[in-house]
Protein backbone atom coordinates (compact mmCIF):
# COMPACT_ATOMS: atom_id res chain seq x y z
CA UNK A 1 0.00 0.00 0.00
CA UNK A 2 1.19 3.71 -1.19
CA UNK A 3 -0.39 6.12 0.81
CA UNK A 4 1.05 10.19 1.22
CA UNK A 5 0.27 12.05 4.32
CA UNK A 6 1.69 15.49 4.12
CA UNK A 7 0.07 16.00 7.11
CA UNK A 8 1.25 13.74 9.36
CA UNK A 9 4.17 13.86 7.80
CA UNK A 10 5.73 14.84 11.40
CA UNK A 11 3.97 12.71 13.39
CA UNK A 12 5.75 9.58 15.45
CA UNK A 13 4.91 6.38 14.35
CA UNK A 14 2.91 4.81 16.98
CA UNK A 15 1.49 1.52 15.77
CA UNK A 16 2.95 -1.07 17.33
CA UNK A 17 5.75 -2.79 15.41
CA UNK A 18 5.77 -0.06 12.52
CA UNK A 19 9.24 2.03 12.30
CA UNK A 20 9.03 5.39 10.55
CA UNK A 21 12.25 5.78 8.86
CA UNK A 22 13.33 9.19 7.23
CA UNK A 23 15.46 8.52 3.78
CA UNK A 24 17.54 11.08 2.77
CA UNK A 25 19.66 11.30 -0.19
CA UNK A 26 23.09 13.62 0.77
CA UNK A 27 23.63 17.13 -0.16
CA UNK A 28 25.34 18.45 -3.22
CA UNK A 29 28.14 17.77 -4.32
CA UNK A 30 30.46 19.83 -7.57
CA UNK A 31 29.72 16.57 -9.53
CA UNK A 32 25.48 16.31 -8.68
CA UNK A 33 25.60 20.47 -10.17
CA UNK A 34 27.24 18.91 -13.10
CA UNK A 35 25.29 16.35 -13.58
CA UNK A 36 27.77 13.87 -13.58
CA UNK A 37 27.62 9.91 -12.39
CA UNK A 38 29.06 9.85 -8.51
CA UNK A 39 28.50 6.27 -7.91
CA UNK A 40 31.35 5.00 -5.39
CA UNK A 41 34.13 8.23 -6.63
CA UNK A 42 33.83 9.70 -2.61
CA UNK A 43 33.03 13.17 -3.77
CA UNK A 44 32.76 16.41 -0.54
CA UNK A 45 29.82 17.52 -0.38
CA UNK A 46 29.53 21.62 -2.00
CA UNK A 47 28.60 24.51 0.23
CA UNK A 48 24.91 23.99 -1.33
CA UNK A 49 24.96 20.40 0.20
CA UNK A 50 26.13 21.56 3.26
CA UNK A 51 23.63 24.51 3.50
CA UNK A 52 20.96 21.27 2.50
CA UNK A 53 22.18 19.29 5.13
CA UNK A 54 21.49 22.11 7.79
CA UNK A 55 18.15 22.49 6.22
CA UNK A 56 17.77 18.38 6.95
CA UNK A 57 18.82 19.19 10.38
CA UNK A 58 16.42 22.07 11.34
CA UNK A 59 13.46 19.53 9.01
CA UNK A 60 14.01 16.87 11.73
CA UNK A 61 15.10 19.02 14.45
CA UNK A 62 11.29 18.52 16.45
CA UNK A 63 11.44 14.68 15.55
CA UNK A 64 12.44 12.36 18.00
CA UNK A 65 15.44 10.37 16.43
CA UNK A 66 16.49 7.41 17.99
CA UNK A 67 19.35 6.67 15.21
CA UNK A 68 20.81 7.62 12.14
CA UNK A 69 22.43 5.77 9.80
CA UNK A 70 24.78 6.18 6.78
CA UNK A 71 26.94 4.95 3.64
CA UNK A 72 30.40 5.35 4.32
CA UNK A 73 31.03 7.75 1.18
CA UNK A 74 31.89 11.70 2.97
CA UNK A 75 29.37 13.20 1.31
CA UNK A 76 26.41 10.81 2.90
CA UNK A 77 28.75 10.77 6.19
CA UNK A 78 29.01 14.48 6.73
CA UNK A 79 25.25 15.33 5.56
CA UNK A 80 24.77 12.32 8.83
CA UNK A 81 27.10 14.33 10.86
CA UNK A 82 25.25 17.63 10.65
CA UNK A 83 21.98 16.10 11.27
CA UNK A 84 23.35 14.29 14.26
CA UNK A 85 25.36 17.27 15.55
CA UNK A 86 23.01 18.65 17.85
CA UNK A 87 22.19 15.38 19.25
CA UNK A 88 23.24 12.95 21.49
CA UNK A 89 23.52 10.02 18.83
CA UNK A 90 26.45 8.48 16.99
CA UNK A 91 26.13 8.06 13.51
CA UNK A 92 26.47 4.32 12.75
CA UNK A 93 28.49 4.27 9.06
CA UNK A 94 27.98 0.57 6.74
CA UNK A 95 29.46 0.28 3.23
CA UNK A 96 26.04 -1.47 2.55
CA UNK A 97 24.47 1.90 2.20
CA UNK A 98 26.98 3.43 -0.49
CA UNK A 99 26.03 4.59 -4.05
CA UNK A 100 25.74 1.97 -7.15
CA UNK A 101 29.01 1.60 -8.49
CA UNK A 102 28.92 3.25 -11.77
CA UNK A 103 31.91 1.72 -13.21
CA UNK A 104 34.00 3.19 -15.89
CA UNK A 105 30.60 5.79 -16.08
CA UNK A 106 32.09 7.84 -12.74
CA UNK A 107 32.77 11.09 -13.29
CA UNK A 108 31.05 11.37 -16.85
CA UNK A 109 27.83 13.08 -17.65
CA UNK A 110 24.79 10.94 -19.06
CA UNK A 111 25.43 12.83 -22.20
CA UNK A 112 29.01 11.43 -22.35
CA UNK A 113 27.94 7.75 -21.65
CA UNK A 114 25.80 7.66 -24.12
CA UNK A 115 28.40 8.85 -26.52
CA UNK A 116 31.08 6.53 -25.56
CA UNK A 117 29.01 3.47 -24.62
CA UNK A 118 25.83 3.46 -26.70
CA UNK A 119 26.28 0.07 -27.37
CA UNK A 120 25.82 -0.85 -23.43
CA UNK A 121 23.37 1.36 -22.26
CA UNK A 122 20.93 -1.35 -21.08
CA UNK A 123 21.06 -0.22 -17.27
CA UNK A 124 18.78 2.88 -18.38
CA UNK A 125 15.81 1.04 -19.40
CA UNK A 126 16.42 -2.52 -17.17
CA UNK A 127 18.94 -1.86 -14.15
CA UNK A 128 18.09 -4.97 -12.72
CA UNK A 129 19.63 -7.05 -14.88
CA UNK A 130 22.10 -4.38 -16.87
CA UNK A 131 25.24 -3.02 -15.04
CA UNK A 132 27.60 -0.12 -15.80
CA UNK A 133 30.49 -1.39 -17.75
CA UNK A 134 32.61 -2.44 -14.48
CA UNK A 135 29.54 -1.48 -12.39
CA UNK A 136 27.25 -2.88 -10.11
CA UNK A 137 23.25 -3.85 -11.10
CA UNK A 138 20.42 -2.73 -8.72
CA UNK A 139 19.56 -6.21 -8.20
CA UNK A 140 23.27 -6.44 -6.91
CA UNK A 141 22.44 -2.73 -4.91
CA UNK A 142 19.25 -4.61 -3.14
CA UNK A 143 21.27 -7.69 -2.00
CA UNK A 144 23.13 -5.72 0.35
CA UNK A 145 20.77 -3.04 1.21
CA UNK A 146 17.67 -4.81 1.92
CA UNK A 147 20.06 -7.20 4.71
CA UNK A 148 20.85 -3.50 6.18
CA UNK A 149 16.99 -2.39 6.39
CA UNK A 150 16.12 -5.58 7.99
CA UNK A 151 19.01 -5.35 10.51
CA UNK A 152 17.58 -1.92 10.71
CA UNK A 153 14.38 -3.14 11.96
CA UNK A 154 15.45 -5.84 14.01
CA UNK A 155 16.67 -3.37 16.55
CA UNK A 156 15.16 -1.97 19.32
CA UNK A 157 14.09 2.20 19.01
CA UNK A 158 12.68 4.41 20.85
CA UNK A 159 11.56 6.96 17.78
CA UNK A 160 11.94 7.28 14.41
CA UNK A 161 15.13 6.24 12.22
CA UNK A 162 16.98 8.47 9.76
CA UNK A 163 19.14 6.67 6.50
CA UNK A 164 21.02 8.70 4.66
CA UNK A 165 22.17 7.45 1.28
CA UNK A 166 22.02 7.78 -2.28
CA UNK A 167 19.92 8.51 -5.03
CA UNK A 168 19.97 4.93 -7.41
CA UNK A 169 20.49 2.90 -3.51
CA UNK A 170 17.17 5.12 -2.51
CA UNK A 171 15.23 4.85 -5.48
CA UNK A 172 15.98 1.31 -5.73
CA UNK A 173 14.81 0.42 -1.98
CA UNK A 174 11.75 2.14 -2.90
CA UNK A 175 10.96 0.45 -5.45
CA UNK A 176 11.56 -2.62 -3.87
CA UNK A 177 9.44 -2.23 -0.91
CA UNK A 178 6.45 -0.81 -2.83
CA UNK A 179 6.63 -3.57 -5.27
CA UNK A 180 7.48 -1.39 -8.39
CA UNK A 181 9.78 -2.77 -11.17
CA UNK A 182 13.25 -1.64 -10.87
CA UNK A 183 12.92 -0.76 -14.57
CA UNK A 184 10.30 2.31 -13.01
CA UNK A 185 12.91 3.59 -10.78
CA UNK A 186 13.25 7.07 -12.87
CA UNK A 187 10.20 7.66 -12.38
CA UNK A 188 11.06 8.29 -8.47
CA UNK A 189 12.24 11.60 -8.08
CA UNK A 190 14.80 12.07 -5.20
CA UNK A 191 16.74 15.23 -5.55
CA UNK A 192 20.32 16.22 -3.54
CA UNK A 193 19.43 17.07 0.05
CA UNK A 194 15.86 15.56 -0.23
CA UNK A 195 13.59 13.94 2.91
CA UNK A 196 11.38 11.42 2.40
CA UNK A 197 9.43 8.94 4.60
CA UNK A 198 8.35 5.76 5.19
CA UNK A 199 6.75 3.35 7.58
CA UNK A 200 7.78 -0.44 7.72
CA UNK A 201 6.70 -3.21 9.89
CA UNK A 202 7.62 -6.85 9.28
CA UNK A 203 4.88 -9.72 9.14
CA UNK A 204 5.66 -12.86 10.73
CA UNK A 205 7.88 -14.21 7.64
CA UNK A 206 10.12 -10.98 8.30
CA UNK A 207 8.82 -9.59 4.89
CA UNK A 208 8.55 -5.75 4.83
CA UNK A 209 5.16 -3.98 5.00
CA UNK A 210 5.90 -0.90 3.60
CA UNK A 211 4.01 3.18 3.49
CA UNK A 212 5.45 5.82 1.66
CA UNK A 213 4.57 8.79 4.36
CA UNK A 214 6.29 11.46 1.96
CA UNK A 215 8.87 11.81 -0.87
CA UNK A 216 10.94 14.47 -2.23
CA UNK A 217 10.78 17.45 0.33
CA UNK A 218 13.07 19.93 -0.65
CA UNK A 219 14.34 23.16 0.28
CA UNK A 220 12.87 26.00 -1.85
CA UNK A 221 15.75 27.26 -4.81
CA UNK A 222 14.65 30.94 -3.04
CA UNK A 223 16.00 29.83 0.24
CA UNK A 224 19.23 28.64 -1.02
CA UNK A 225 20.17 31.52 -2.53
Amino acid sequence: MVASNEKNEGQQSIREGVQRIWLVRHGQTAWNEQQRFCGCTDIPLSATGRRQARWLATCLRSMSIAAIYSSDLNRARETAELIAKKRQIDVVVSPAWREIAFGTWEGLTYAEVATLFKNQLGFFTDPAYYAPPEGETLTDVLQRVLPALTFIMQQTHSGDVVVVSHGAVLRGLLCSLLGMPLSHQWQLRLDTGSLSAIDVSLDKNGSSLTSLATLNRVQSIKRLA
